[in-house]
This record gives structure tokens, C-alpha cells and sequence, in this order.
């Protein structure tokens, strides 16, 4: 029977004699065993055997010895087995996660997928992202104009750089000026899907920076020779590691760095109202500002027969006089309300913000001013908007347009300053906010040398700040001096350049002439040759400043006359702090020049004469 016994142990105990061991626990022990194992199994098992009488109290009888083992040998297979695939569950599960590769999850039991029914969405949505590289040298969290200024410039400065960009949005970076000016005016019928536009100078581009091939891929961005610039998109960075340089991103995948900027722009305002109000009201309202929107707007525009435009500044017009034209020809109302007295309240002084109000009005637009809203409710499928003054208005989709709010999520982890007053990342005069991040675009508030703390929104901001940021991550330790520069088109026909603070509450003296067929946004690009005007003249500065001879006495045209061109200087304690160029084009660099000097004036007639209005 000892013999028996021997068999079936040498049948059933190996597979629980194999050690399972942790990195950790490997030691001297794991030699003392192996010493043990050296002695053949079968000899072991014989010596023990024989060395045994059976089971106590059994009188020589181990059929009940026998079967114990048996079933107990089987169960702790069983169990081993079990517990071996579990192991090997959660290894995978936890390689995954840390994986570059993203690759799908095993299915889900059909009990986990009714309790997780969002699992599946997200699945899929990882099989169509790029996978995440495990480090960046230089690593730029956000996709937009200042992200791809900076990866242009610090490329341009170490030609073997490797570059990543961390988008939000799907698509590579881009310009989004187009978004609410020229792509409007498109005949192409499939403007939505080639996002092409043609400029005001009649040449056709792409609102995309560069085409897909400048781009490397996220695999091969550490191993591809001489470097250069992927893009990561459809993540986002919820959580910095400043100590660590690491970054986590919104599905768990970190990334280490060298060097970093934060890009990430802002998120456009709603209103409180529209907060309050029901799911139905906020899915019928837009929030202006990607790709996506403009693709939305374009086809809700085509299908409804209301549009509200809630919003005066630069974003509210421009839509309202790119939605007005297209109105004429679809029967499609489109109306445009504000709590100032006219468009564009908060910038143009009150005589050249009610002419632009009745310009708005001639392209179709029911111009609605000091309309304050108080509440937004959804009746009979129509959207029922409710003014402090008592007035309603019925619509069938709102736009609002009122304002965008830094992105400073980042800050509490980074333990980065937000400024109080103006909000955006607080950083040096070098765009560094600590010594080896830095921030540039909408979501920087930087220290002005002639104006003071600022934070400004702007395309050319974007462009300047983006690009010293990248100069300064390579080394070049540059201050931010720039004045930059924005402007805004109402149409083809009439367009405004500004540079510094332009503050409707300050005083201003405007000097205004008769404008030419010349005096157009269309022209000044058939000029300039491009339609992203800042591109030409971004950070060009007059050297010197000498006053002509005066062709015509500039004066401010009376109550009723045609602002048809002219210069608004904006003043603080004498000293010109903005200018606004309006229907005026290609002068920027005498107006940085004007601001930079920050000298005071006792005539700006005489200052004015350096734009030359009155030159045929």
C-alpha cells in the first residue's frame, strides 16, 4: 500500500510543491528549498510513507487517507488555478493601464456591463487614440495658436527636438480667427468638412496650421531621427507632478517631461440664466468656440428658423453679421442682444459703437441693446427668453457669446498663482511661471512694462507669446516687451485693427476721414497677402516717427456723418495707452510704436497725421 501511496502522490503533490514567490520574498530561503527539492521526490515520498502507520486510529486502513488527499490535492488545484488566472487578470489589467499602447480591455461579464454601462463607450473610444509616448522632452499641454507658435519656435531653435502636443480636441492645431469670420462667407457647400476658406484677397487656405505629414506619430516621436512634433489629441492633463515632472492624463497614462507650457487657453462664459435653466434649454444653446461648434451652428443654422445671439463683444458681431447675410437668402431670423447701448459697448466709445450697431442692423440682424437677460425657459418646442426690462423673445436656438474663462484647472496640483484681478497663471516677465514651466496665450496673465498686469485673448498674443515661450524653453531668457495687436471684421467691408487698452471708460479722441474703395478688410489683405493680418505685421515697429505735412484738417466728423476711416487714440493721464484703427490697414507699427514710446501728447490731431488717413 506504501507503494500505492507513493504513486499517488507523485501523480497528485508536484504542481503543490512548486513555490509561488513574490520579487520580494526571493532569498536566501528560495536556496534552503531548492537544497531540499534536490532529493528525488520519489525517495521522499517513500521515507515518509514508510515512516507512517496511516491515519491515526485507522488500524492500518487508508482508503479514507487516500481519498482526503485526493480531494484535497484537487481542490487546492483547482484553487491554484483560480488564483494563477487571477494574478494573471490583474497583471494585464495593471500593464494595460501603464501600456503606451492603449489596447482594448477584455470583455466585460454581462453582469459588469449592465452595472457599467459607459464601459464599453470607452473602450472603443481608446481603440481610435493615438498611444501615449512615456516622455517629452519639451511638452506642451494644449493645442491651440500658442502651442503650435511655441513648437515651431523651439524646432526652430534645436532642430532635433522631440515635441508633444496635448489636445483636448481631436484635430491638430489650428486657427480659429476663420471660425467666425471667413468661413461663413464660403460658397463651397462643403466648407464644414474641408475647413478651407477663401480670404478676403480672394486666396484659399486652410484654417489648419500645417497638413497631417508635418506631424510625426506619438510611437515614434522618441525614436524617430532628428525628432520633431506629434500631437496627442482627444486627452487632457488633470493632474501635474511638479516635482516629479510627470503629468497624468484623463485616462490614467503618465508622462514625464524636461521642460513644459501650459497652453490651455480658456472655456467660453454662460450665462447664469442658461445655468439655471433645464437640460433642454442648455443642449439648444451654443457655446461658441471649436471646430465642432462651427460645424454644429452651420447645420442648426440650416434647420431652424430663430437664431439669438446673446453677446456685443468682438464673437457676438462678428456671428451676428456672418449669420445675418446668410439669413437673407434661408428665411432664418437671426437676433443679437447685449446689456450695453450698442455693438462692441465695452471697447468703441458710444458715437462709433451706435454707427456699428446700425452697420450690423443693414445685414439683417434685429439688433437688440441694454437687454439684460433674467431667465431661459423651453414652451411649446420654442425657447422663451425673459429681459429684466419685462420684453420676451421667442427662439429656436441661442448662441452665447459673452466672454471666456482662463483654463487654470492645472493650478492647484502645480501649485501654480492665479492672478485674482484678471485670472490666468501669474508669470515673470519671462512667460515662466516656475523654472521650467512656463505659460503662454489666453491663459497667461503676464506683467505689461507700459500697461500694467494684463491678460489678453487675442489671435497675435497667442502667435508672440507662444513663440517667446518656446525661444525661452531653449534658452534664450527674452523678456515679453510686445504689444500685441487684435482686430475684427463685420463682413468684407468694414474692419478695425486695436492695440493696447481700449476701454470704452477711458477718454478718447477720434480723427476720422473719408474712406476709398481701398479703406476694406478686402483690400488690406489683397496687400498684406494674407488674410490672418497679425502674420504680416505681428511684430513689426516703426523705427522713427516724423509727422507729414498735412494734406486736410483731421477733425472728428460730426453727429450722422460716415465714419469711413480713422484712428480712436484712447488716453490715460495724457499718455495714449490704445489705438484703434478703424477701416485703417498696414499702419500697426507706428500705432506699437506711439504706445511704446508712452510719451504725452498736448495735440493727437497732429499724432494722427502719422496714419496718413487723408492720402487719397
Amino acid at each position: 500500500m506504501s507503494q500505492f501511496r507513493a504513486s499517488v502522490f507523485r501523480v497528485l503533490l508536484p504542481p503543490l510543491l512548486r513555490p509561488r514567490f513574490t520579487v520580494k520574498q526571493r532569498g536566501s530561503n528560495t536556496g534552503v528549498l531548492l537544497q531540499r527539492w534536490r532529493v528525488p521526490l520519489e525517495s521522499q515520498m517513500t521515507r515518509h510513507m514508510a515512516s507512517s502507520g496511516g491515519v491515526p486510529g485507522g488500524k492500518g486502513d487508508n482508503t479514507f487517507f487516500i481519498l482526503a488527499v485526493g480531494l484535497s490535492s484537487i481542490g487546492a488545484g483547482v484553487y491554484l488555478l483560480k488564483t494563477l488566472k487571477s494574478d494573471k487578470d490583474r497583471i494585464s489589467h495593471r500593464l494595460t493601464s501603464f501600456s503606451s499602447d492603449d489596447e482594448p480591455k477584455e470583455k466585460e461579464t454581462e453582469i459588469g456591463e449592465k452595472e457599467k454601462p459607459s464601459q464599453e463607450a470607452l473602450v472603443e473610444d481608446s481603440r481610435t487614440l493615438p498611444p501615449a509616448p512615456s516622455h517629452a522632452p519639451y511638452l506642451l499641454i494644449g493645442g491651440g495658436t500658442a502651442a503650435f507658435a511655441a513648437a515651431r519656435s523651439i524646432r526652430a531653435r534645436d532642430p532635433g527636438a522631440r515635441v508633444l502636443i496635448i489636445s483636448e480636441e481631436p484635430d491638430p492645431p489650428y486657427m480659429r480667427p476663420p471660425l467666425s469670420k471667413e468661413l461663413w462667407f464660403s460658397e463651397d457647400p462643403d466648407v464644414t468638412k474641408t475647413l478651407r476658406f477663401k480670404q478676403w484677397n480672394g486666396k484659399e487656405r486652410s484654417i489648419f496650421f500645417q497638413p497631417p505629414s508635418f506631424y510625426v506619430s506619438t510611437s515614434d516621436l522618441l525614436h524617430i531621427e532628428n525628432g520633431g512634433v506629434a500631437v496627442l489629441g482627444g486627452r487632457k492633463v488633470i493632474y501635474m507632478d511638479v516635482r516629479e515632472n510627470k503629468v497624468r492624463l484623463d485616462d490614467d497614462t503618465q508622462i514625464s517631461y524636461e521642460k513644459c507650457l501650459i497652453a490651455t487657453g480658456g472655456t467660453p462664459r454662460n450665462l447664469p440664466a442658461i445655468e439655471r435653466a433645464g437640460e433642454e434649454v442648455k443642449q439648444r444653446t451654443t457655446l461658441f468656440r471649436r471646430i465642432e461648434d462651427f460645424k454644429s451652428l452651420d447645420r442648426i443654422s440650416k434647420e431652424v428658423k430663430t437664431i439669438t445671439i446673446i453677446g456685443g463683444g468682438f464673437l457676438g458681431s462678428e456671428l451676428a453679421c456672418a449669420l445675418g447675410r446668410r439669413a437673407q437668402g434661408v428665411g432664418l431670423e437671426v437676433i443679437q442682444m447685449f446689456p450695453e447701448s450698442g455693438n462692441m459697448g465695452k471697447v468703441l466709445p458710444e458715437y462709433l459703437s451706435n454707427w456699428t450697431t446700425e452697420k450690423v442692423r443693414r445685414e439683417g440682424v434685429n439688433v437688440m441693446p441694454e437687454a439684460v437677460v433674467k431667465s431661459v425657459t423651453c414652451q411649446d418646442k420654442k425657447l422663451i427668453i425673459k429681459l429684466k426690462d419685462g420684453r420676451k423673445v421667442e427662439t429656436d436656438h441661442i448662441v452665447a457669446a459673452v466672454g471666456l474663462e482662463p483654463s487654470v484647472e492645472l493650478a492647484k496640483s502645480a501649485g501654480l498663482e492665479v492672478d485674482s484681478d484678471f485670472g490666468g497663471f501669474r508669470v515673470n516677465a519671462e512667460l515662466q511661471a516656475r523654472s521650467n514651466i512656463w505659460v503662454a496665450g489666453d491663459a497667461a496673465c503676464f506683467y505689461d512694462i507700459k500697461l500694467g498686469r494684463r491678460r489678453v485673448e487675442h489671435h497675435d498674443h497667442a502667435v508672440v507669446s507662444g513663440r517667446l515661450a518656446g525661444e525661452n524653453m531653449t534658452g534664450a531668457a527674452k523678456p515679453y516687451w510686445h504689444q500685441s495687436m487684435f482686430w475684427s471684421d463685420l463682413g468684407p467691408d468694414v474692419g478695425y485693427e486695436a492695440i493696447g487698452l481700449v476701454d470704452s471708460s477711458l477718454p478718447t479722441v477720434g480723427v476720422f476721414a473719408k474712406a476709398t474703395e481701398r479703406d476694406t478688410p478686402k483690400s488690406a489683405t489683397e496687400e498684406s497677402g494674407t488674410g490672418i493680418r497679425s502674420e504680416s505685421e505681428t511684430e513689426a515697429e516703426a523705427k522713427a516717427l516724423s509727422i507729414p505735412v498735412p494734406v486736410a484738417a483731421a477733425q472728428a466728423p460730426q453727429q450722422g456723418e460716415d465714419y469711413g476711416k480713422g484712428v480712436i487714440f484712447y488716453v490715460r493721464d495724457s499718455v495714449v495707452v490704445g489705438i484703434v484703427l478703424w477701416n485703417v490697414f498696414n499702419r500697426m507699427p507706428i500705432a506699437r510704436k506711439i504706445i511704446k514710446d508712452g510719451e504725452a501728447h498736448a495735440d493727437l490731431n497732429e499724432v494722427a497725421k502719422l496714419f496718413n488717413i487723408h492720402e487719397e
